[in-house]
């Protein structure tokens, strides 16, 4: 079961997509009719990953893959998204758990 909030991180790209709930998950045809590939990904904030490309009745059904990540790749994730976003001093970025890094790319959404 995910964790929300949760990021999408998409093959190949620096930038995250926020999803702050199963809610809004499930009523945003952005999300989860989204042409996803092989690679994007869902990160919830226990750091379980989940895949994008499987669908059912067209709509993409998050699988979870086994695997997760830790407090320092999140970290490196974040860093990397804020610098395309433009954000300056990424590099003292730091984060006391996952949950908080997913909750900082909320909050450069909104802004």
């Amino acid at each position: 079961m995910i964790a929300w909030p949760a990021v999408i991180k998409y093959e190949g790209e620096s930038e995250l997509r926020f999803v702050p709930s199963a809610t809004e998950w499930g009523s945003d045809t952005d999300l989860y009719l989204a042409a996803y590939v092989e690679g994007d990904l869902l990160i919830d904030t226990t750091g379980a990953v989940y895949r994008l490309d499987i669908k059912n009745d067209n709509r993409c059904v998050p699988q979870f893959t086994g695997g997760y990540v830790d407090k320092a790749a999140v970290t490196e994730m974040v860093k990397a998204h804020l610098a395309f976003m433009g954000q300056c001093c990424v590099a003292k970025f730091s984060i006391d758990s996952i949950a908080d890094g997913l909750t900082g790319v909320g909050l450069t959404d909104e802004s």
